[in-house]
C-alpha cells in the first residue's frame, strides 16, 4: 500500500483536501466552495465548526482507503484570520473576516500604541493598516470587545488552529506570524515589544519551522503554514538557480526568496514588504491586485461590446494588434504607473469608444496590466539578477498576459506552471523529512518555458 501525505488548503473562498503519493502524483482531490457563518455584528465570517468537520469527515474518510496510507498531514490558510481559544482551548468567538474595517478609532489607538517606536513600520514590515493585520486585529478585539477579549489566551491562525486539533499543541510557524502581522520585529528578529505592552499576549507564542512535525496516533502532523509560502517551497525544491515566483490569484503576489534586504517606506506604500520564509529567512514580496482587476475588466468590457464574459478568456495574443496600439495610443510606462493601493489598474483612464474591437479593449486592457506588474516585480529585485520567473496560477494561463510579460523580461526565462494548488504540493515538500525521502522534479508541475 502507497504511503501518503494528505493536505488540506483552506482559502478564502475555497478549501482544498490533496492526497500525494511519494511521486507527488496526486491521489485524491476535492475542491470546494467554502461556508459561511455570520459573527454576532451580522457581519459574514468563517464557519470553523463546519471546516472542522468537513476535515474530519474527509481524514476519516481518506484513512479507510484499500490504495494508500496516510503517513502525514499537514495544513495551509491564507494570512490574517484567526482562531481566539479560552484557557481549555475551545474558540471563544467567530474567525472575524479580514475584509472588516478597522475604523478611525482604532487607527489612531494603533498610533498611540506605536508612537514611542520611531520607524515602526519598516521595523514590522506593515505596508497599511488593515483587519487582516493580526495585532490591529487584536487591538481592536481588546478595544471593541472586552469582555470577548479577557477570555483570550491563545490566538492562532488558521492552519495552526487546525493542526492543534490533532497534535493538542499551539504555536506559530514563522511563516504565519512573519507576514505584515505588526508582531515581528525584522530588525531585532523577535516579538515586538508593543504587543506585551499592549497586553495583547495571546498571540505570544511559541515559534516553530515549518518542516516540524508531531507524531499523532502513527500520523506526523505537520505545523501548517501560509498558503503563498507553501507555494514558494515548491518551487525551492526543484530550482537550484536563483528565481522569482509569480503567483496569480485575486492577488498576484512576487515572491523572491533571494532579497533578504528590507524593504524601504517607499516601497511599503507600493504594496511591496518582507516576510519570513518557513525557516525564518527573510523573503520579499509584491501584491497587486491583477486578478481581481482582470475579473472586473472583463465584466466591463463584456457589457460594453455586447460578449459574454468567457470571449476574453478566449482573445489569443496578437502582436499586430500590440504593434497597432502602440502607435495609436498613448501608453502606459512601468516606472510611471502609480501601483498605491492597487485596487485600479490605468485602464480605468480609457475611453472604451475609442477601442474598435473588444480584442482591441482586451490588448491594451492587459498592456496596462503587465505594465504594472513589471513595476511590482522590480520591487522585489531590486538590482538582483534573478534569471528565472515562475509564473503559476490563473494568469499563467492567459496567452496574451504571459505573452506580455515575456516581451517585457526578455533577458529571463519565463515557466509557465501548469499543475494547480502549488500550495498543496509546497506543504507535502516542507514536510517530507517526515514521510517521503523522494524528491519531487518539474515534470511533475508541469513546468513549460516560453
Amino acid at each position: 500500500m502507497k504511503e501518503a501525505c494528505l493536505v488540506f488548503d483552506v482559502l478564502h473562498h475555497l478549501k482544498f483536501v490533496t492526497v500525494f503519493d511519494q511521486s507527488y502524483q496526486v491521489l485524491y482531490k476535492k475542491v470546494e466552495p467554502k461556508t459561511y457563518s455570520f459573527d454576532e455584528d451580522g457581519i459574514e465570517c468563517e464557519d470553523l465548526p463546519g471546516l472542522v468537520a468537513w476535515i474530519i469527515a474527509e481524514i476519516e474518510s481518506l484513512k479507510s482507503s484499500k490504495d494508500f496510507k496516510i503517513t502525514a498531514i499537514n495544513f495551509t490558510s491564507y494570512i490574517g484570520a484567526l482562531v481566539h481559544l479560552d484557557s481549555n482551548h475551545q474558540p471563544v468567538m467567530p474567525v472575524y473576516d479580514i475584509r472588516r474595517n478597522l475604523g478611525y478609532k482604532i487607527n489612531k489607538s494603533i498610533d498611540q500604541a506605536l508612537e514611542n517606536y520611531p520607524g515602526w513600520r519598516t521595523d514590522l514590515q506593515v505596508a497599511e493598516n488593515s483587519f487582516q493585520t493580526v495585532g490591529f486585529q487584536l487591538l481592536w478585539l481588546k478595544i471593541t470587545k472586552p469582555d470577548l477579549f479577557v477570555r483570550v489566551k491563545k490566538s492562532l491562525s488558521i492552519a495552526q488552529y487546525l493542526q492543534s486539533i490533532f497534535s493538542k499543541q499551539y504555536f506559530h510557524d514563522f511563516s504565519t506570524i512573519g507576514c505584515h502581522s505588526a508582531c515581528w520585529s525584522f530588525e531585532k528578529q523577535e516579538y515586538h515589544p508593543w504587543l506585551k505592552e499592549q497586553g495583547l499576549n495571546s498571540i505570544l507564542l511559541p515559534l516553530k519551522n515549518s518542516n516540524e512535525t508531531v507524531l499523532a496516533d502513527g500520523i506526523h502532523i505537520g505545523a501548517g503554514m501560509y498558503s503563498k509560502i507553501a507555494e514558494l517551497q515548491t518551487f525551492m525544491a526543484i530550482e537550484k538557480d536563483q528565481f522569482i515566483l509569480l503567483s496569480t490569484g485575486a492577488w498576484t503576489a512576487c515572491l523572491n526568496p533571494f532579497n533578504s534586504d528590507l524593504v524601504r517606506e517607499s516601497d511599503l506604500t507600493n504594496n511591496c514588504f518582507s516576510l519570513l520564509n518557513s525557516d525564518g529567512r527573510i523573503v520579499r514580496m509584491a501584491r497587486l491586485f491583477s486578478g481581481n482587476e482582470h475579473s472586473r475588466q472583463i465584466q466591463h468590457l463584456a457589457r460594453h461590446f455586447g460578449h459574454d464574459e468567457s470571449h476574453c478568456l478566449n482573445i489569443k495574443f496578437d502582436y499586430r494588434i500590440v504593434k497597432k496600439l502602440r502607435q495609436t495610443v498613448d501608453q502606459v510606462r512601468p516606472q510611471g504607473t502609480e501601483l498605491g493601493s492597487m485596487l485600479d489598474s490605468p485602464f480605468m483612464e480609457r475611453n472604451l469608444n475609442s477601442f474598435g474591437c473588444i480584442e482591441d479593449a482586451y490588448h491594451q486592457f492587459v498592456m496596462d496590466l503587465v505594465a504594472q506588474q513589471i513595476a511590482s516585480i522590480r520591487l522585489t529585485i531590486d538590482h538582483q539578477i534573478n534569471r528565472k520567473i515562475y509564473v503559476e496560477g490563473g494568469l499563467a494561463k492567459n496567452q496574451v498576459f504571459m505573452s506580455l510579460l515575456s516581451e517585457a523580461f526578455f533577458d529571463r526565462i519565463i515557466y509557465k506552471v501548469n499543475f494547480r494548488n502549488t500550495a498543496s504540493i509546497g506543504a507535502a515538500i516542507s514536510i517530507a523529512n517526515s514521510w517521503n525521502p523522494t524528491p519531487i522534479s518539474a515534470e511533475t508541475l508541469e513546468v513549460e518555458a516560453l
